[in-house]
């Protein structure tokens, strides 16, 4: 047996052939989960693709060569597109794999009772050399078309970012189609959390389709992040972390963020290494920076003891900042010390602000004498 035989065999290949591209593409969209919803215009591709293959895989049997360089770099253009398809790597190999394995059963079955022991020896080499060399340039094609497309999404994606912080994208209308394009959710309000480590936060690169997306961005010595929630500052970094911000406040925010980590004190920084909106706008608020931001402060300090539900821890409070001890306080509000002790407790869990902190307590006395919304005493 030999040359002749395998001919015979490629003739009877050629003229089922479209019988057997249908059996084998009807094979991997059963066996292959991720080929299963797959357009008509895609299952059409798979066809043309699989044709193809199964001539080129007889060809190199029939003459006992390899695959050529064109060939090599066709499947490194298949593999390239599916990426840019989105279709999993893992099971695009997994469907050759499935293809070769069902085009080797059918050439044995057009060749039974023609070809000998070699014949089948070679094409089980031709099969295996070929899956081995297709699978490399699949790979090849895949990983470096996913890597490209991996750094243009992350362009775009600290493009609308930039173009956020700077104010250029205030249009709910344009936003949508932007983040749709993208294929992305933004959240309704944001969480801006800004890093003076040039590596900054590791921000994930949208999870999916439909998910609420977290964008990064670099500008500077700057790593900002904006996203649903806070992102973490790295040990011995220096950041600040502002939450529920409007897409109409974020380059103000921004631009009082940045004016924070350029003028906090060390003190700042005492107790955490990460400023919160209150520090921002006391900041901004002692060094004349923006003028709203004094209206701000106090609710963005005291929070919820502004609740008349906390009126009392508030009293507390402001007979503290008043008198300098628990002692004067209580001596003032008529109340015993432990009650006025307690109360400042209940005001550090609820605020975060501890008094013992010079920082804390700055920001905390100009809160109370700001034109926001604190009772008058």
């Amino acid at each position: 047996m030999g040359t002749q035989e395998r001919l015979a065999v490629q003739r009877a290949m050629a003229r089922d052939a479209d019988a057997i591209t249908a059996r084998v593409v009807a094979l991997v969209l059963r066996e292959i989960p991720a080929y299963g919803g797959v357009s008509a215009a895609q299952r059409e591709e798979i066809a043309a693709i699989a044709g193809w293959a199964l001539r080129r895989t007889v060809e190199l049997w029939v003459d006992g060569s390899v695959m050529s360089d064109a060939d090599l770099r066709r499947f490194r253009g298949i593999g390239a597109a599916r990426a840019a398809d989105g279709r999993p790597l893992q099971a695009i190999l997994r469907a050759y794999r499935v293809a070769a394995v069902e085009a080797g059963d059918l050439v044995v079955e057009r060749g039974a009772g023609i070809l000998d022991v070699d014949d089948l020896a070679a094409l089980n080499r031709t099969m295996l050399v070929g899956v081995d060399s297709l699978s490399e340039a699949l790979f090849a094609g895949y990983t470096q078309a996913a890597s490209a497309l991996d750094e243009d999404r992350e362009r775009a994606l600290a493009g609308l970012a930039d173009d956020l912080l700077a104010g250029r994208q205030t249009s709910r209308a344009a936003l949508a189609d932007r983040a749709a394009r993208l294929g992305i959710t933004l959240p309704s309000r944001f969480t801006l959390t800004v890093t003076s480590a040039p590596d900054g936060p590791s921000a994930a690169v949208p999870r999916a389709a439909g998910s609420v997306a977290t964008l990064l961005t670099r500008r500077g010595d700057l790593t900002v992040v904006l996203g649903p929630e806070p992102s973490p500052v790295p040990s011995g970094a220096r950041g600040a972390v502002v939450t529920d911000v409007a897409v109409a406040r974020l380059p103000r925010t921004y631009r009082l963020v940045v004016h924070a980590l350029d003028h906090a004190p060390s003190r700042a920084f005492g107790s955490s290494p990460v400023l919160d909106r209150a520090d921002v706008l006391a900041l901004a608020v002692l060094r004349g920076a923006d003028a709203d931001s004094a209206e701000e402060l106090a609710s963005a300090a005291l929070g919820p003891l502004l609740d008349p539900a906390h009126a009392h821890l508030l009293e507390g409070l402001l007979g503290y900042l008043d008198h300098g001890s628990a002692t004067g306080a209580a001596q003032a509000l008529g109340l015993h010390p432990q009650s006025v002790r307690h109360r400042l407790r209940r005001m550090r869990e609820l605020t975060g602000r501890d008094l013992d902190d010079p920082w804390d307590r700055l920001v905390l006395d100009m809160a109370r004498t700001s034109p926001g919304p604190v009772p008058d005493r």
